[in-house]
């Protein structure tokens, strides 16, 4: 499928799905449908865009649900029952309706959808296959699929994978907080204490919650802070600011990632100044052979998301450290 504009973000598939339950509860209540959502826990945030996994997940369920005859007036209710899990391997959302009706060549038919070009093809189209179809296309931006049996119980199982990073938040985060960790007690105290030295930061972070949280902490170290939402925002501030003593880079950015970023940096494009500013490597990447490559580009230091404090006064405090006593980049 073609490129889709998108926007990343830290989703909580536990709210997503909560919300998307109490939309949805009338329109399964009218065939004798009951949402039941078993979550594998409450913290898991997903990185992507969230109108894409909420559109891959909405759509999924209105065709689960579409699925179910109006013809005749259900006698009793039945559970709808929507689990998901995810490990290293990806995400697995798994529906599964008593009611649907089973088509074994819905994998055909949800193809056929994407083979209708012309107007006056889309009445043969019925409105379940029209909602998988969607799903199933986003579900391929993602490294997915979408995949229907019948099970022991004579219910239709509908089951969707898909890789997206992953992080667990906080256990007592009310909201996702990106790739930040904070960490409690006398612990954050000490490690967002002032530094020896001021220093001038530029942050490149696409996510709007990190940043934000990122803000309030160099607040409370009494350091200076710009952002950038892309590498090619990064290149346009140092070459407007050559005053910088550090930059965060993030990886996964959108218009320009942080690797091509640093290249541009390092080979000049945003004046002699970018030759030489520590970069600090903030990732999801975690390797070691990860950390080699983003040194190869010119990164100075490494953070692996999500980000400790303690980690990121200790890297902060190097920046000062070797700036003291380490001759410029030529």
């Amino acid at each position: 499928m073609d490129e889709l504009p998108e926007y990343r973000e830290w989703v909580s598939i536990y709210e997503l799905l909560e919300q998307l339950k109490k939309n949805m509860a009338f329109r399964a209540g009218l065939r004798g449908l009951d949402i039941e959502l078993l979550h594998q826990n409450r913290s898991l945030r997903l990185r992507g865009d969230g109108d894409h996994l909420k559109t891959i997940l909405e759509n999924a369920l209105l065709g689960s649900i579409e699925g179910v005859s109006l013809v005749e007036i259900p006698k009793r209710r039945q559970k709808l029952k929507v689990s998901w899990s995810a490990d290293e391997q990806g995400v697995k959302v798994s529906i599964t309706n008593p009611l649907e009706t089973f088509e074994s060549d819905r994998r055909r038919r949800i193809q056929d959808v994407f083979n209708m070009t012309t107007g006056k093809n889309h009445s043969r189209i019925r409105m379940e296959y029209l909602y998988w179809a969607v799903s199933a296309a986003l579900l391929e931006k993602y490294q997915g699929a979408l995949f229907t049996s019948k099970t022991d119980a004579d219910e239709v199982n509908t089951l969707m994978t898909f890789e997206m990073e992953q992080m667990q938040a906080s256990q007592s985060a009310k909201r996702p907080v990106g790739g930040l960790s904070l960490d409690q007690g006398k612990l954050v105290s000490k490690a967002v204490s002032s530094l020896p030295k001021n220093l001038n930061v530029l942050v490149a972070e696409d996510d709007p919650i990190s940043r934000s949280l990122l803000g309030m902490v160099f607040k409370h170290m009494n350091l200076s802070v710009d952002f950038a939402t892309n590498g090619q925002e990064v290149l346009d501030r140092v070459s407007q600011n050559p005053t910088y003593d550090v930059v965060l880079m993030d990886i996964d950015m959108p218009i320009m990632d942080g690797v091509s970023a640093s290249i541009a940096l390092r080979n000049g494009e945003a004046g002699d100044h970018g030759k030489q500013v520590p970069i600090v490597a903030v990732t999801a990447f975690n390797t070691l052979s990860d950390e080699s490559k983003f040194k190869r580009t010119g990164m100075d230091f490494y953070l692996p998301k999500p980000v400790r404090l303690k980690e990121l006064r200790k890297v902060l405090i190097e920046v000062i450290r070797e700036s003291d006593i380490a001759p410029a980049r030529v």
